[in-house]
């Protein structure tokens, strides 16, 4: 800062630097535009208030509270004045003088960081160091060798390339010349065909000619037929015009003749057909008369039959239906499929169906009875109430564990309660075939697997690393959870592997978190228990490497002492490492002087 009443000390000499009070006005005016709200900075805001003696005396001034929030916000000021620091740099001096300043600055916290170290750990550094230019110098080498592999590819396909376009135009001209032989060829046809088809012309030219002489000579000898072919017609004619006026005379008095007959014995007819006709009404009368009694003595008997039939298919039905009553009862009676029964004679076995219109059963025999599929009548099958699991036994189900609440042997299914641990009133009942449901067997919730188990346990088996390398998911009880296959090496005992639930990593985290005191950051934290979706493959890999990263740190932590229990007979111990008084004064001075602020110390 300087003063507000700055004045320089040769009152003669003119100063060239704006007064504090134009200063302030324009920052004033500036800063107006810029920023209405003082709880929100920008990053030009930023570089702003870093910009100038003013604009930082200014801040200070009228905008209290966003300096305070400046100083909330150390960090991100820090790096948002280098940033502007650097580009200045850049500005001024160019971007190889900025890059000398970076790589100075790096030399220096390098030497910084290695004068903190101690002799084993700085030699450890150096050696990180030199394996890493090496491996960066490897890289570098396959680098060049895959880039000169490359080129070398390249050449051979661009070679490739080349030859193929020769090739091909080889075959293209030859293709060329083949087609323009090819057309020649077919020129030289075309015309000896046009030669051809123009002689034919000429040829049937020539024939048509003599056909047309012929066809009119042949016309005109048919005129002449044709013409003396009239005369005689005609001359035919006039004569059979005069036979046919005298044949025409003589067939009209015939026929007079003919009329006058047929007008007689239409008399006669039509008084023999008027005798026919009155007795044909009378015959026809006795006819009808006669149909009318047959059809009434037809349909009297008829329906006589029917009344008859209509008795008997009633008689029938109702017995039928007493008959398919009786087998409807005995089959919703009857006993469902791999219900356990005991047949008489032959021994225990499972139903496998019942025929309804024989009334028997298909049983297949346990293997102890031959294993044999046999049908008996119904009245040797009775239920084997010793084989049907009983009520509260807890089964495994294909959708999870539960209890068996009963069997319903004419159904044949279990009514299984899923919800073990739910209230009375929440309960929830599933009805599972008997073929699906198996008794529930426990698992033993720790498990050791021991590579070399003919290996004699140690009094302390230390802890080396430890990983989760499997999953899965476990009904128990009712209950579904996770657990994570853990695998530990040890430095006495080799590798041992057990399945742990996630619930047990988030109490030893809580644990080690608690001891960590100030280095609890340096301890992962694990995610909490969600309400949906923990059984996904998706959550389950994700927690499992959060569990890696955490087991790593716990493992690596020096200031920490921790076991976990393997089974009734192996525990496995992590124990502190102790360091010398000096060093931890060294690594507590260096944490103290890193988690310094922004503006708790500047150069002088």
């Amino acid at each position: 800062m300087y003063s507000s009443y700055y004045t320089p000390k040769d009152a003669g000499r003119q100063s060239t630097v704006l007064t504090d009070h134009e200063a302030l006005r324009r920052d004033e005016n500036t800063h107006k535009k810029l920023q209405s709200d003082e709880t929100k900075l920008r990053p030009i805001d930023l570089e702003t208030i870093m910009s100038s003696k003013a604009a930082v005396k200014y801040w200070y001034l009228h905008r209290p509270k966003t300096m305070e929030y400046v100083h909330k916000n150390a960090t991100k000021i820090q790096s948002v004045g280098r940033a502007f620091a650097v580009r200045q740099l850049k500005k001024k001096y160019g971007m190889e003088y900025v890059v000398a300043l970076a790589k100075a600055d790096a030399q220096k916290k390098e030497a910084e960081k290695l004068a903190e170290l101690s002799a084993e750990e700085r030699e450890a550094a150096e050696a990180a160091n030199l394996a890493y230019d090496a491996r960066v110098q490897e890289s570098r080498r396959l680098r060049m060798e895959q880039i000169e592999r490359e080129r070398l590819a390249e050449e051979e396909l661009r070679q490739r390339l080349a030859d193929e376009k020769r090739q091909r135009l080889v075959l293209e001209e030859e293709r060329k010349r083949k087609e323009s032989e090819e057309k020649a060829a077919a020129a030289a046809l075309a015309a000896a065909a046009l030669a051809a088809e123009e002689e034919a012309r000429k040829k049937a030219r020539a024939e048509e000619a003599a056909r047309q002489a012929e066809i009119a000579k042949a016309q005109a000898e048919a005129a002449a037929i044709k013409k003396a072919e009239e005369e005689e017609a005609a001359r035919l004619a006039a004569i059979k015009a005069a036979e046919e006026e005298a044949e025409a005379a003589r067939l009209a008095a015939i026929q007079k003749a003919e009329e006058e007959e047929a007008a007689r014995l239409a008399a006669i007819q039509k008084g023999e057909e008027e005798e026919a006709a009155r007795m044909a009404a009378e015959m026809e009368a006795l006819r009808i008369a006669e149909e009318k009694r047959r059809q009434k003595a037809e349909e009297k008997a008829r329906q006589e039959r029917e009344e008859a039939e209509r008795a008997h298919a009633a008689a029938a039905a109702a017995a039928r239906a007493r008959v398919e009553a009786e087998q409807s009862e005995k089959y919703e009676q009857s006993l469902s499929k791999d219900v356990p029964v005991i047949v008489r004679k032959h021994g225990p076995g499972r139903v496998i169906a019942y025929n309804k219109e024989k009334e028997t059963y298909t049983v297949k025999m346990e293997a102890a009875m031959g294993g044999l599929t046999i049908d008996v009548k119904s009245s040797d099958v009775n239920l084997d109430d010793d084989r049907i699991l009983s009520p509260r036994t807890k089964v495994d189900t294909p959708f999870g564990a539960g209890e068996i609440v009963g069997l319903d042997p004419h159904v044949g299914c279990y009514a299984i309660n899923t919800e073990i641990n739910a209230p009375e009133g929440e309960q929830f009942l599933a009805f599972v075939q008997i073929g699906d449901v198996t008794v529930h067997v426990e698992e033993p919730e720790e498990r050791a697997i021991v590579e070399n188990a003919s290996m004699p346990i140690p009094d302390e088996i230390g802890l080396v690393a430890a990983r989760i390398v499997d999953s899965r998911v476990v009904n128990r009880t009712g209950k579904k959870f996770i657990q994570y296959k853990l695998e530990i090496r040890t430095n006495n005992y080799g590798t041992v592997y057990c399945w742990k639930r996630y619930s047990t990593f988030r109490s030893l985290c809580e644990r080690l978190q608690k001891e960590a005191g100030y280095s609890r950051k340096e301890i992962p934290e694990l995610p909490k228990r969600q309400i949906t979706g923990n059984f996904s493959q998706h959550t389950i890999g994700e927690r499992a490497e959060k569990l890696n990263v955490f087991l790593a740190a716990a493992v690596h932590a020096e200031h920490l002492q921790w076991g976990i229990r393997v089974d009734d007979q192996i525990a496995v111990y992590k124990r502190r490492v102790k360091r010398p008084a000096s060093q931890q004064q060294q690594q507590t001075a260096s944490r103290e002087t890193k988690s310094r602020g922004f503006f708790s110390s500047r150069r002088r």
